[in-house]
């Protein structure tokens, strides 16, 4: 397809969105993750990666978010909320994501910047966004996902 032209450094695509770009049910995505198995959804944002995509942020709600790029797979459950609104907690994920990307960190810590801003927005109400002194990053614990299938 067009992606080996011109695919983006980031994507970060909810579970909905990641089963639509590649034709899966969006159910069992959920599902597996629910159950603790994310290796659907990494198996699914690798083949985003492998067609030249740099980095998927697949953001999974309640669940927390699994980051996929060309160093691995990373998930890390959200820590402990009372969750207010929903509403730009996928938008703080990709702010967290990016501050953590521009501050020089490493894969595994962006995605633990993205969970932890985007679990305090979820703990805020309405659309309020969550400011740096908000941000608990010690309360996410981020773990690689192995085995990362070779691909070639």
């Amino acid at each position: 397809g067009s992606l080996e032209r011109g695919a983006p450094d980031l994507i970060k695509p909810n579970a909905e969105e990641l089963a639509s770009v590649l034709g899966l049910s969006p159910e069992a995505l959920e599902e597996a993750v629910a159950q603790g198995d994310p290796e659907p959804v990494v198996a699914a944002a690798r083949q985003l990666v492998d067609r030249g995509v740099g980095a998927v942020l697949a953001t999974l709600g309640a669940e927390g978010a699994v980051l996929v790029d060309a160093n691995g797979a990373w998930m890390a459950p959200p820590p402990p909320i009372v969750p207010r609104s929903t509403v730009g907690a996928g938008d703080s994920s990709l702010a967290g994501y990016v501050r953590a990307e521009v501050g020089g960190a490493v894969s595994p810590q962006r995605l633990q910047m993205a969970v932890a801003y985007g679990s305090a927005a979820a703990a805020l109400p309405g659309t309020t966004l969550p400011s740096p002194a908000e941000i608990d990053l010690a309360a996410v614990r981020v773990a690689p996902i192995s085995p990362i299938p070779a691909t070639q």
